[in-house]
């Protein structure tokens, strides 16, 4: 089989016109003629077209040029090869020189197209008389022109797609279209090296390479859940009643948190989320990225990196990188509606999107790719009959009352007697589930070549916004309730909407130098806001002159960043193979702020204290400062804060041989607020074979403490036993953490250490099998509530028992205060076959297995302990439980597609492993000190099914069932656990594992035109 190459086509730009009078530098010494091709490329941005069978690609020659114009250089070494070259707009075609003897009478001209399977030209296919040596490639619109002896049987091929035989059958004019090989495996990638593109078996680290097919084909709608279903190291499961987390869903990689894994846009930093999650739940006390902000309709692919990368793209790749590659297409709409609903007739939700893409310009066309896609998810509830009390029996009436507190009392008595749950009837009085989303989102991504000397700018960016509406916990109306209201007199369940706007757009100029540099200069700025609000609310402490909606306030993060990236690919060097040296600075300014919201949110009203009983008026609890559900940002807790860090980082990537490849990075970061770092990487990979290499990696990491958790400060009022309780989030800047020893967090460090084996098998079959070590110090955590008590009672913390924090019981703030070792494996194998034209198979397997331990712990400062006799723990078992268990262990994907003709169906299984959840029970007199419990909840698998049916080349119809089974997570245990809330929460929102909507049916209608 003749197989064609392009080279680095991922590197490749449009060729210009005048791109023949670029120059180059050549010192090459007997080396194929492809290699010298390939230098050319990597040195000009360009890309050849040909067939190695054809022109003798592995021949070697030797080439001395200096600053020449590539139009010399290629007749030079091109005329002696007898082969000719043609400039087409999607690169140079190299073809063999037609024999100069005379043609046999019998030979007959034979003209044609070569198109894929949408109907556009292909360039650089290759057309060759079947037995023979003779043929040619088709040119820039897909036309080639041959003589063939007659009866004759044309073979066209092409990278990537299926090879044809065409029987001539006296046709002097033939069309051929080419269908996408199932058999093809060669997914490249760019993601972790700065080098040439590679394939599955030359990485040298682990790369996950989605598809916009294979993310449409779990069924799912948010992008992050995509990813979930498809990459065995990710985790993403949505969770109800989670704070923060009911605006944008935490993500890991690996098992760590959301915050060690960086997210890419085109290979530019995405900017995180404003908000800090502060619940008891997966990734409490960090940042996420928000994948749910990009539209899933303009992403071309996604590259998920599953290896450190510090070194090379800065701070926050620790477990790894997820490249979002965004869609460059042309010429092609595409339109794409979904519609699903559960199994318990809740929670629809309905998807419709369009992308286009345009080119721009003629001669040197650039693109235009533009999204528009609207989401919206209705709501699920998932909680249990209510089990807990609503009402007192009958509210307390004074010694005297008046006719109206009688009638009042004798309404009540009706109205209660119908609704009170303990008389059998079931209610449900929470809303625990998917939140009501509606989701509006556009992206575009542009590229324009500019003027002769070979610039392109390069621009992409969109804007998104979601409305969200979640729930508290119900607030019930006994009036000795802290949180009972006279606004609420039947209780109340705090609806928490949110409204979060995401914007982002990166600028860049790139050029390709004679010289062979290639050099790209870029800006971007990225911001998000989250306006959160509540409504069905109250201040208890106001009274009767409570509001019941409240605007709570806004936190904001922008991030603006530039940076420059030039490399080179030095053929032959040091006598290599390839030598490729990339250099590069980053310049990045962030800015976090927190707003105060309205007055009532945060206000402490007169009923906040206590009232004993009186002739006229029973006696009164104190109730709950704030709005009831989620009290304001005050403010004393307004922040405005900024910093800026520039970094420099050098990489060298080669092709030692053609079986030794060897790649290492430095990179060296300056904070204006904690200091610098350096961070390093080592990765080799060794071909035993063509289709089996060995690949390991080294390196050393970091991540910088967010603003967001730096300059975090929050004050929550509650009442306990009748007292107003205000625990403080302190910044890490507040002067009273100095004389406790506190000292403000430092980066993060890590050292990551991994090993693997990627092997081709055969053609169809391809296996990957990576362990990896990852030791993480001075991880950075959310202290428990230190508790101050009081000194005339001998109770809680000594250092805190001075007048700096009068009016303060409780205090939180960030610190290093943990190490963690992470080990793991990885395996990935995919399996494809044809059966027939028509008929074709495609499996794949992915797992993981990993665990995430403490093993270190920084002692409390002694400042802080001092006074003190027991000791003071900065994390507790519940806190080390989330970091250690609250997410699945083992993870394991397999799935299968079979298509025959227009059909087509895919069966999917998903392995997600046991979880443990950690409770500390309510102190009581019996037992003041109460030990922690836990709840195992066990491994579940989910199948989903889904069929596909493409009655026309346009149009694609899907039928499908996502957990078929209609699988849940197992309940918490109501007996033992306070979290079951009585009813409300029955599946844990302290663990991440997979959801629980249950089974959930949908439609899909996909047009592409």
């Amino acid at each position: 089989m003749v197989l064609l190459t392009a080279g680095a086509a991922a590197a490749a730009r449009p060729v210009a016109d005048n791109v023949l009078a670029r120059h180059v530098t050549l010192q090459l010494e007997a080396q194929p003629v492809k290699t010298v091709l390939t230098t050319i490329e990597s040195q000009l941005g360009i890309r050849f077209l040909y067939s190695q069978q054809l022109i003798g690609a592995e021949r070697r020659v030797s080439v001395q040029a200096v600053d020449q114009p590539l139009s010399g250089v290629l007749q030079t070494l091109l005329d002696p090869l007898r082969i000719n070259y043609e400039v087409v707009t999607s690169g140079i075609l190299l073809a063999p020189r037609p024999a100069a003897a005379p043609l046999l009478a019998a030979d007959v001209p034979v003209t044609g197209r070569v198109l894929d399977a949408a109907g556009q030209p292909m360039a650089g296919a290759t057309v060759l008389e079947q037995g023979t040596t003779n043929g040619t490639g088709t040119d820039g619109e897909g036309r080639f022109s041959l003589r063939v002896q007659e009866g004759a049987t044309l073979v066209v091929s092409a990278i990537g797609f299926k090879t044809q035989q065409i029987p001539v059958n006296g046709r002097a004019t033939i069309e051929v279209r080419l269908a996408v090989s199932a058999t093809d495996l060669t997914d490249v990638v760019v993601v972790g090296s700065r080098g040439l593109p590679r394939t599955d078996v030359e990485r040298p680290s682990p790369v996950d390479v989605l598809n916009a097919k294979e993310l449409q084909a779990t069924g799912q709608v948010d992008l992050g859940q995509q990813v979930q279903f498809n990459s065995p190291s990710f985790n993403s499961a949505k969770t109800g009643v989670n704070g923060v987390a009911n605006y944008a869903d935490p993500a890991s990689l690996r098992g760590l948190s959301p915050d060690q894994v960086l997210v890419l846009v085109d290979g530019k930093r995405r900017h995180q989320f404003s908000a800090l999650n502060l619940n008891v739940t997966v990734g409490s006390g960090t940042v996420v990225t928000d994948l749910n902000a990009v539209p899933s309709l303009a992403i071309e692919r996604i590259e998920v990196l599953r290896d450190g990368a510090a070194a090379q793209y800065g701070s926050d790749a620790i477990a790894g990188v997820i490249n979002l590659g965004l869609n460059k297409s042309t010429g092609v709409a595409t339109v794409r509606t979904q519609f699903g609903i559960t199994q318990e007739g809740d929670g629809a939700q309905y998807l419709a999107g369009a992308n286009y893409g345009v080119k721009l310009g003629k001669t040197n066309p650039g693109y235009l790719n533009m999204t528009l896609q609207y989401q919206r998810q209705e709501q699920t509830n998932r909680s249990d009959d209510y089990v807990g009390g609503i009402y007192t029996a009958f509210p307390a009436l004074p010694a005297q009352p008046t006719a109206a507190q009688i009638d009042n009392e004798n309404r009540l008595r009706t109205e209660r007697g119908n609704i009170y749950p303990q008389v059998g009837q079931p209610l449900k009085v929470g809303v625990y589930g998917s939140n009501q989303a509606n989701i509006y989102q556009g992206f575009y991504n542009l590229g324009i070549p500019v003027g002769s000397a070979g610039w392109s700018v390069y621009s992409f960016g969109g804007a998104s916004r979601k409305d969200i509406l979640a729930y508290g916990f119900f607030r019930n109306a006994q009036p000795n309730n802290v949180n009972y209201s006279p606004v609420q007199p039947n209780g109340y369940l705090p609806e928490l909407p949110g409204r979060s706007d995401d914007y982002s757009a990166v600028v860049g100029l790139s050029r390709k130098l004679a010289g062979g540099w290639n050099l790209d200069f870029s800006t971007g700025y990225g911001y998000n806001f989250l306006d959160l609000f509540v409504k069905n609310s109250a201040n208890p402490s106001m009274g009767a002159d409570s509001p019941t909606d409240f605007f709570v306030g806004r936190s904001s993060f922008g991030q603006s960043t530039s940076e420059v990236n030039v490399s080179r690919n030095y053929a032959g060097l040091f006598g290599t193979k390839s030598f490729n040296l990339a250099l590069g600075s980053q310049f990045r300014v962030d800015r976090f702020q927190l707003e105060r919201g309205s007055p009532e949110s945060y206000f402490v009203g007169p009923f906040a204290l206590a009232a004993p009983a009186t002739p006229t008026s029973p006696a009164r609890t104190a109730k709950a400062p704030g709005s009831s559900g989620r009290p304001g940002i005050a403010p004393d807790d307004e922040t405005n804060a900024t910093r800026s860090n520039v970094g420099v980082y050098v990489d060298v990537e080669s092709d030692v041989t053609e079986r030794l490849l060897l790649t290492t990075a430095l990179r060296y970061e300056n904070y204006s607020d904690f200091g610098s770092n350096i961070s390093g990487k080592f990765a080799s990979r060794f071909k035993v074979t063509e289709g089996v290499s060995l690949r390991g990696s080294i390196n050393r990491g970091f991540r910088a403490p967010s603003l967001q958790q730096i300059f975090n400060s929050v004050t929550t009022s509650t009442v306990q036993s009748g007292v107003i309780v205000q625990t403080k989030q302190l910044r890490n800047d507040d002067p009273r953490l100095v004389p406790l020893g506190v000292a403000a967090p430092k980066a993060e460090t890590s050292w990551n250490y991994s090993v693997g084996v990627a092997a081709r098998l055969t053609e169809s079959l391809l296996f990957t099998l990576d362990a990896y070590q990852i030791d993480i110090s001075d991880r950075i955590i959310n202290s428990e509530r230190l508790i101050k008590g009081s000194a005339a009672a001998n109770t809680g913390i000594r250092a805190l028992q001075t007048p700096a924090f009068d009016g303060v019981s409780e205090i939180r703030f960030f610190t290093n205060a943990i190490d963690t070792r992470t080990r793991g494996i990885d395996l990935v194998t995919t399996y494809k076959t044809e059966f027939s034209e028509r008929s074709r198979l495609s499996t794949s397997l992915a797992l993981t297995f990993n665990a995430t331990n403490i093993v270190g712990t920084r002692d409390t400062p002694a400042a802080l302990q001092a006074g003190t006799p027991n000791r003071i723990l900065l994390i507790d078992t519940v806190s080390i439980g989330l970091i250690e268990r609250a997410q699945p262990r083992q993870k394991v994907l397999l799935s299968a597609t079979y298509q025959m003709g227009k059909f087509s169906i895919t069966p999917r299984a998903s392995y997600f492993g046991s979880v443990t959840a950690f409770e500390k029970p309510t102190a009581s007199t019996a037992r003041p000190n109460p030990r922690h419990i836990s709840q195992k909840f066990d491994g579940k698998t989910l199948f989903d099914l889904a069929l596909v049916y493409n009655p026309a080349r346009v149009v694609s119809v899907t039928l499908g069932a996502n957990n078929i089974t209609n699988v849940y997570p197992d309940k918490v245990d109501s007996s033992r656990f306070a979290s079951y809330s009585n009813g409300e929460i029955p599946y844990s929102r302290n663990v991440a594992q997979f959801g629980f909507n249950g089974a959930y049916y949908y439609t899909n209608v996909t047009l592409t035109f």
